[in-house]
């Protein structure tokens, strides 16, 4: 299970501590290397390629650098940073600040003027006018679009930005407890779940009620008591963006009250593929009351020493219907109180 883990133009890795997260736009490396000879070999801003084996971890730069010894040892530490960063850290140039008709994912490239590069998994909608405000970044400008869209963002292995509305793939084999799994721990709970979730907002244009005063309203059958929440929706505010946002918001709260940390031996799967956020996988853990698809909401991946027994991945977890996906299908325990099928309705305030 030990990966060859390398970085070109770095010295020979001692350590690693890789974090990326399906909620995260910029996904993260922390090394222990071999300092050797006079000096820092190493430099802030350096463009820098994380590999395990031959697959491509992380594409971005060094971040920090961190020299340290006492009287007889020395150390050296590594920070790296995905390519993503400047999109969340850089104003955008761009000679208008304006965009229209064009997809969340083509204004993100219309706003790309570093180059960073923009995936997307189709199907996003239009907007039909988009401004950039001052000082706005690349990444905060869509992500507030974003919010209400059921959209995710995050970053790829190659350090482009990707706008996600459901999971990306299964990963084959699964976590069994008594094979692949080392420890897990769950929690269930009803934190930031509502029985409700109101929308409300008006429409640029129409003077009827249901321009002026119209609601959507979500519905979550597994919240056992009263417990209302209003919001406002961003942006144009037709009926079945509304409902959209009504259905996201109540799904992912109902999603993340139900959750997972499984850690592995190893960082691939049965198919030899890293775990990879925004990735399915089967669970079937009786001491923690799931046994069910899950998604994966973000991945540590660690290695230490010179052997398998310190090479690890720890997945966080959450009910895939809270990020585009479908009914995890499993017998879980009863406290996993899982969202029903969560339709918006519309009516008047």
């Amino acid at each position: 299970m030990l990966e060859t883990v390398t970085v070109a133009g770095l010295p020979p890795i001692l350590t690693v501590s890789v974090s990326m997260s399906v909620e995260e736009a910029v996904r993260t490396a922390t090394l222990n290397v071999v300092p050797a000879g006079l000096g820092v070999p190493v430099s802030v801003g350096q463009p820098v390629v994380l590999l395990a084996g031959s697959t491509t971890v992380l594409t971005g730069y060094v971040r920090d650098v961190n020299p340290s010894h006492d009287a007889e040892t020395r150390a050296l530490s590594v920070a790296l940073v995905s390519r993503t960063v400047d999109a969340t850290e850089c104003s955008v140039l761009h000679p208008t600040g304006e965009v229209r008709d064009k997809s969340i994912a083509d204004i993100a490239r219309e706003f790309d003027g570093l180059g960073i590069g923009v995936e997307d998994d189709g199907g996003l909608p239009t907007e039909p006018v988009h401004r950039l405000r001052v000082g706005e970044s690349q990444f905060h400008t869509i992500e507030r679009r974003a919010r209400g869209r059921g959209i995710l963002i995050h970053d790829t292995a190659e350090g482009k930005l990707k706008l996600a509305t459901r999971p990306a793939g299964t990963h084959a084999g699964g976590l069994v407890r008594g094979r692949n799994i080392k420890r897990a721990a769950a929690t269930f709970s009803e934190r930031g779940r509502h029985s409700k979730v109101h929308v409300r907002g008006q429409a640029s244009e129409g003077v009827d009620a249901q321009q002026m005063r119209g609601q959507a309203v979500a519905t979550d059958r597994g919240v056992s008591r009263e417990r209302p929440l209003v919001l406002q929706h961003e942006g144009e505010a037709t009926t079945e963006r509304m409902k959209g946002r009504a259905e996201w918001r109540a799904k992912r709260a109902a999603g993340n009250a139900a959750t997972a940390e499984v850690t592995v031996m190893g960082w691939r799967d049965d198919g030899g593929i890293i775990w990879t956020p925004n990735y399915l996988v089967h669970v079937q853990d009786d001491w923690v009351g799931i046994n069910g698809m899950m998604l994966i909401k973000s991945v540590t991946l660690e290695q230490e020493g010179n052997d398998g027994d310190g090479t690890t991945a720890t997945l966080s977890l959450a009910d895939p219907r809270g990020y585009g996906g479908e009914n995890p299908r499993g017998h879980s325990a009863d406290a996993y109180t899982a969202p029903g099928n969560i339709k918006a309705t519309w009516e008047q305030e």
